[in-house]
């Protein structure tokens, strides 16, 4: 025993100071503990629910590896494919190319035969409404997930449009001005004779027009936009098939070679022009801002989107229709169809540069213009099979 300390107590304040600090410190981490779980559950609430369904998209996609694109340049061209491929390189890409009436049929003819091989389609606006009409199409809204697409602050009038009935199936990405349908060859006519679509009911031009059989699997969208266009209408579609014996071509070619050969001095939708042009022939196309029924973006002169139901790859094809109408997407898309397919292509995203958008399909900034979406096509169709037979 010590001396001094024989049956001494110990103070109070002793043994509670030595209680104290380890049930002190057993709280601290207690509250550190705590106060990290609420750090993480805080963090976890600050990702973006659309950041983690992008990621669950990737991820999917990624298992599916695979891609199936159905249509036109717009959506098949090599440069497109490529840089795609370039952000997304574990997504092989495959494609069918071709002109949108025939690529809707080879999809149509797929169906009744239980094939389901496409994911996507992009073209003009007539071949997807095959599509919409036979019940193939999924809405694109749900599969858009990043921010710069859904917002729609980005994209000319301030939202997304659509080229069916129902607003919701067919995405139109395109807002290129509609070209007339008018082209005329150089050294036979000027131009600046033709004002009104009504001038080509003049005497003058009686046997010497030549046009595209409106005719065919989808009914041409120029065609569509005369008859629903105030100011034409029924009345002036009827009358240019039955009273100016307009000679009617099938093959794009064979039209623009009568055009630029003489054979015929003006055309109504010959294809290609500016290539023409631009190999020396003298064709030219007339200016929308030259005609008074002119000055409209959509209808024939916008390609669109459409997402094929029971695709296989849906979670690739999510992925690429975000990819495609984000900034990226539409810059390259627009650089490929100017640059490469030398066709004026003005998407309707209004946060990308407009410098490469040949002029004559260009936007002109601050200017109102009617966006032309979806055109019922069965009048039309019923007109054309009583004037065409």
């Amino acid at each position: 025993m010590i001396p001094g300390f024989a049956g001494k107590r110990e103070p109070e304040s002793g043994r509670l100071n030595r209680t104290w600090i380890p049930a002190c410190a057993g709280m601290t981490f207690v509250a550190v503990a705590i106060a990290s779980a609420f750090t993480a559950i805080v963090a976890a609430a600050e990702i973006p629910k659309w950041k983690e369904e992008w990621q669950r998209v990737v991820e999917l996609a990624k298992k599916e590896g695979q891609l199936s694109l159905y249509g036109g340049q717009e959506i098949t061209h090599p440069d497109i494919v490529a840089a795609f491929n370039k952000e997304y390189p574990y997504i092989k890409v495959t494609s069918a190319s071709g002109r949108a009436a025939d690529m809707m049929t080879r999809i149509v003819a797929e169906r009744r035969a239980d094939k389901y091989l496409p994911d996507l389609t992009a073209s003009g606006p007539n071949g997807p409404r095959m599509l919409y009409l036979n019940k193939i199409l999924d809405p694109i809204a749900p599969t858009l997930i990043l921010p710069e697409v859904t917002d729609t602050s980005r994209w000319y009038g301030s939202k997304h449009w659509y080229a069916d009935p129902e607003n919701k199936y067919i995405f139109m990405f395109e807002g290129t001005i509609v070209t007339t349908g008018l082209s005329v060859n150089t050294k036979l006519v000027s131009a600046d004779e033709i004002k009104s679509y009504w001038d080509l009911l003049q005497p003058k031009w009686k046997g010497k027009l030549l046009g595209q059989d409106p005719r065919g699997a989808a009914l041409l969208t120029p065609v569509l936009i005369l008859y629903h266009r105030a100011g034409l209408g029924a009345d002036f579609v009827r009358r240019l098939y039955t009273e100016t014996d307009i000679t009617l071509f099938r093959d794009r070619r064979q039209g623009t070679n009568w055009l630029a050969t003489g054979k015929f001095p003006v055309c109504h939708l010959c294809r290609e022009i500016d290539k023409a042009a631009q190999q020396g022939l003298p064709v030219v196309d007339i200016a929308p801002e030259n005609l008074k029924e002119g000055g409209t973006i959509g209808g024939g002169g916008s390609s669109v989107l459409a997402l094929i139901n029971r695709a296989p790859r849906p979670n690739a094809a999510k992925v690429f229709i975000n990819w495609y109408l984000s900034r990226q997407g539409q810059t390259v898309w627009q650089n490929v169809m100017n640059k490469k397919e030398v066709e004026a292509s003005d998407s309707m995203r209004i946060d990308i540069s407009k410098d490469d958008v040949l002029a004559d399909g260009k936007r002109v900034a601050d200017r109102e213009y009617q966006v032309i979406g979806f055109l019922d096509p069965e009048p039309v169709q019923k007109l054309l099979q009583e004037i065409l037979k």
